[in-house]
This record gives C-alpha cells, sequence and structure tokens, in this order.
C-alpha cells in the first residue's frame, strides 16, 4: 500500500473512530455512564451548583473568576448536554437561574472511573503511544485551526 492510500485510510478510519465515540459518549451520559468533567472550567460550574442549587447566572459569573462572555458559552454547553436548565426567576424576571438536571447530578455522583469497554483493546504501552500521537496531532492543527477561525 503506497503512503497516498494510507493516509486516506487512517483519516476514514479516525473519522469513523471519532463518530462511534461521540455516539458512545452521548450514549453512555443518557445512560448515566459519563465521564467525570474535572474541576476546571464546565465542571468548576457544575461543582458552585452542587454546593448552591440554585443560582442566579450573575453570582454564578462572579463566581468563576472569568470573563462573562467565556462563562456564558459554557454555560450554554452545559445546557446544550442537559446537564444544567436556565428558567427566569419568579422574583424579576429579567434574572436568569440556573440549576442542575437529573443529569448533571448524575455527572457530579460519578467516583471518576471512566473505563468505556473499548479501552479494554489496547495494552498500556499501546495506549501511550495513541496518546502520544494524538497530542502530536492536536499540537499540529490547533495553530491551523486558529488561523482559520481569526480570517475574515
Amino acid at each position: 500500500m503506497d503512503e497516498k492510500q494510507l493516509n486516506i485510510d487512517i483519516t476514514t478510519n479516525f473519522m469513523k473512530y471519532y463518530d462511534l465515540l461521540t455516539m458512545f459518549l452521548k450514549e453512555s451520559m443518557i445512560k448515566g455512564s459519563v465521564y467525570t468533567i474535572q474541576n476546571r472550567g464546565q465542571g468548576k460550574i457544575l461543582g458552585i451548583l452542587r454546593q448552591t442549587p440554585h443560582l442566579s447566572q450573575k453570582e454564578l459569573v462572579s463566581q468563576l473568576e472569568m470573563r462573562p462572555q467565556s462563562a456564558s458559552e459554557m454555560i450554554k454547553k452545559l445546557e446544550k448536554k442537559g446537564l444544567i436548565e436556565r428558567y427566569k426567576s419568579e422574583e424579576d424576571q429579567r434574572v436568569m437561574m440556573i440549576t442542575l438536571t437529573k443529569a448533571g447530578k448524575v455527572v457530579l455522583n460519578q467516583n471518576g472511573d471512566f473505563q468505556p469497554a473499548f479501552s479494554n483493546v489496547l495494552t498500556i504501552e499501546e495506549k501511550q503511544q495513541f496518546n502520544r500521537i494524538l497530542e502530536k496531532l492536536v499540537s499540529e492543527i490547533e495553530p491551523e485551526v486558529a488561523k482559520l477561525r481569526n480570517k475574515p
């Protein structure tokens, strides 16, 4: 097999893998077995909501210590994943309140042991090698994506 065909095969298989992994993670989330979100970014939002179940978006943003636009984007992503929901305050209709959904509570109660069925296919050495390859690919494509996003 020549290198050109090998590159096509690798890309095709990677895209299949990506699609299947995405479906796997979505189904896992629906069934309550999800990858634990760490205590930064979106995980930090969930952690704050664990402590204060009903919080205004403004109060949440102030606790996050980040720009309101960044926090708002994370909130939207969590809402899209079904982990939080927003609703208008009964006292003041202009105020958006945020609370955890049942799925969000499940995520917070996970013990962090993310062991999907496909993880048994690779040896620890293969996993390490695969991780190094993925890191190399990501570091190569990230600047290219950034360039494309900055073009008008």
